[in-house]
């Protein structure tokens, strides 16, 4: 019979060997082609090591991370059947990217676009034919299947968007013709993402244009409020307000930011009108800002604050020269200039011309 001792030996042993087995099998699985070995999962290992959550790496989370694939290919290395690019792409580099899961499909992003776009550049230069066979060409390095045919199926899909967008703009210039009337911005964003939504899967679609779309869609909101007559100032501003919803979740969290520090920026000009204290201003950018951006306001201030009463020191002794009839020009001038050399270093002096313009508009209104 097994004694205990001899049963946690052999647990330990078999453990052990399942964990060299899993390891092995982790290589195995995770072993590319020569042009893609340095993009395997271990740098997202390495990174995924120094997260701050410490998250544990399960052998699920090792079969599911999404491969990258990236690739230095310049103008100088570029090797093609159809020879170098096109001179006007001369010392740029293809901005190749791929993403792939678990089982080598596709995922697509907008860096593919990013690729397509870079050999259409070079319209003009070369056959639309020759620029679609070098993308092609392209992928078919950089891609093993079922990712190559995948990519190859989104350059269709996007050459064929490029295609429907021209006949869409060329209709549209026909009837902008016929009418008479200029097409507006709105007019021409529904002729481009109907062109987009049509044409494009909506996997395709959503990486390369859903948030362009979204932005455009914004600014054409805008142009449409503010050509509306019949709305009140505070109508308008509202409808700005809502017509944010519209933009992707970054730019609204920009927008709000904005919001709020025009709102902080008025609520203590009116705090200070009504004699708030310096401690219960910082105590507002705190709640805004943080600590150590309302340390840096704070400073700020007090600077602003010593400047503007030497500036203030120095218009009200300027002022009493220049109406001491006593003086000659010569005298006054350089009795300002003493007391500019008094209150201001040489580097401050520069901009006291143009402070004393303003300051003297600002008098005689």
């Amino acid at each position: 019979m097994f004694t205990k001792k001899t049963l946690s030996i052999f647990s330990l042993a078999s453990l052990c060997a399942l964990l060299l087995a899993y390891f092995s099998n982790t290589q195995d699985v995770n072993t590319t082609p020569t042009n893609q070995a340095h993009h395997s999962l271990a740098p997202a290992l390495q990174l995924e090591n120094h997260e701050p959550e410490h998250r544990s790496i399960t052998p699920e989370r090792l079969i599911n991370e999404p491969r990258l694939l990236v690739s230095e290919v310049t103008y100088e290395n570029y090797k093609s059947t159809l020879g170098p690019l096109p001179n006007s792409l001369r010392g740029t580099r293809i901005p190749a990217a791929f993403k792939l899961d678990s089982e080598g499909h596709l995922i697509v992003t907008s860096s593919i676009k990013s690729v397509i776009e870079y050999f259409l550049s070079a319209t003009g230069e070369e056959s639309i034919e020759n620029i679609i066979t070098r993308i092609e060409e392209f992928l078919a390095q950089q891609l093993d299947e079922p990712a190559r045919s995948e990519a190859l199926d989104v350059v269709a899909q996007y050459i064929g968007y490029k295609e429907a967008l021209i006949e869409l703009e060329k209709n549209l210039a026909e009837n902008v013709k016929l009418s008479g009337q200029s097409s507006d911005y709105l007019t021409m964003f529904q002729y481009r993402r109907e062109a987009r939504m049509n044409n494009l899967s909506p996997e395709i679609y959503d990486a390369f244009f859903a948030d362009e779309d979204k932005e455009d869609n914004y600014t054409a909101s805008l142009l449409e409020i503010r050509k509306n007559p019949d709305l009140t100032d505070e109508e308008r501003a509202a409808q700005f307000i809502a017509a944010e919803q519209l933009l992707p979740k970054q730019e609204q969290a920009a927008k709000q930011a904005d919001h709020n520090r025009e709102m902080l920026k008025t609520n203590i000009q009116t705090a200070k009108s009504a004699g708030a204290s310096d401690e219960q201003i910082f105590q507002m950018r705190s709640e805004v800002y943080g600590y150590d951006a309302a340390e840096r306001f704070a400073v700020a201030d007090k600077k602003k604050a010593e400047w503007d009463s030497r500036f203030e020191q120095y218009r009200q002794q300027r002022q009493s020269i220049l109406i001491n009839e006593g003086l000659s020009d010569t005298d006054k001038a350089n009795e300002i200039y003493t007391v500019q050399n008094t209150l201001f270093s040489s580097t401050e002096q520069r901009r006291l011309a143009t402070l004393d313009q303003l300051a003297d508009k600002k008098m005689k209104l």
